[in-house]
């Protein structure tokens, strides 16, 4: 009974407090909750810390390649923030109801006067918070690198910050996915499924080439569906062009972020109707 007591404080005290009556004030006190909880995470420092040090890293491959030390800071560096805050934001989109789960204190704030779907986008705007500071730390310290190379790293400023808004759109798609897999599946393959996702979604543009060229009508047509169906996360990828110095057109920014923004809509509704639907014991 102790042991049973136990529990039930701790549940009761990790349940964010939930007392506005808006919906708005609830999702806010829900955020809340969810950021402080994933600043704690021990694995999302030691990610930022990796994606530093490769960030760092590239001061050497700058060595070896002469007169090219601009160019891979900036592709190495932008290739790490967007690999490692990919797999920042699938483990948190995991974890994030996961924990709750596990603590029991999801039945505890589920008889709050508080709805599930405002469960599953105050926890999403949790993430997407943290991700935004992880963002914030890893092109700072990306920026700090650029300065030590080339003398004019300041024109290289107004490119940044188009180039990772789009990455942080693919983070969130990214933890998306992986709360929406969350609500059926395991820990573990719920991770392998939105890795797998943002890793074809990376690759969708093979699938048309595939449509093109296979002679199948029907393997034609699930090519073509994967592709309009699957996230094209290259529409959100510019770091060709800032390594290239190629101006970015403000209307393609705004069509690739219309795009995530429709995408990640659509997930989040299917994650929260899943999450409508599961029983807690």
């Amino acid at each position: 009974m102790i042991a049973a007591h136990r529990r039930a404080s701790v549940a009761v005290s990790s349940a964010p407090a939930v007392t506005s009556s808006s919906s708005f004030g609830r999702i806010i006190a829900i955020a809340s909750t969810a950021t402080c909880e994933l600043l704690r995470e021990r694995v999302l420092r030691v990610l930022i810390l990796f994606a530093l040090l490769l960030i760092v890293m590239t001061l050497l491959l700058g060595e070896v390649s002469v007169g090219q030390e601009r160019r891979i800071v900036l592709d190495v560096g932008l290739g790490a923030i967007r690999a490692l805050g990919t797999v920042m934001a699938v483990l948190m989109g995991v974890r994030l109801l996961e924990r709750e789960i596990e603590r029991r204190t999801i039945a505890v704030l589920l008889t709050k006067p508080v709805r599930r779907w405002e469960v599953i986008i105050g926890k999403f705007c949790g993430c997407a918070v943290v991700l935004l500071v992880s963002v914030g730390i890893m092109t700072a310290g990306l920026v700090v690198v650029l300065a030590l190379v080339t003398p004019t790293w300041t024109t290289e400023l107004p490119l940044l910050p188009p180039v990772v808004f789009l990455f942080w759109l693919q983070f969130l798609l990214a933890a998306a996915f992986a709360i929406a897999f969350s609500m059926f599946s395991t820990p573990t393959l719920s991770t392998i499924f939105a890795l797998s996702i943002v890793l074809i979604g990376h690759a969708s543009r093979e699938f048309l080439y595939w449509a093109e060229t296979v002679r199948s009508p029907a393997l034609a047509f699930l090519s073509r569906a994967l592709y309009y169906g699957l996230p094209n996360l290259q529409h959100l990828n510019f770091t060709a062009a800032i390594v290239h110095r190629q101006e970015i057109a403000w209307s393609a920014i705004g069509m690739a972020s219309a795009y995530a923004t429709l995408y990640l809509a659509v997930v989040l509704l299917l994650a929260a109707i899943l999450f409508h639907r599961r029983e807690f014991p």
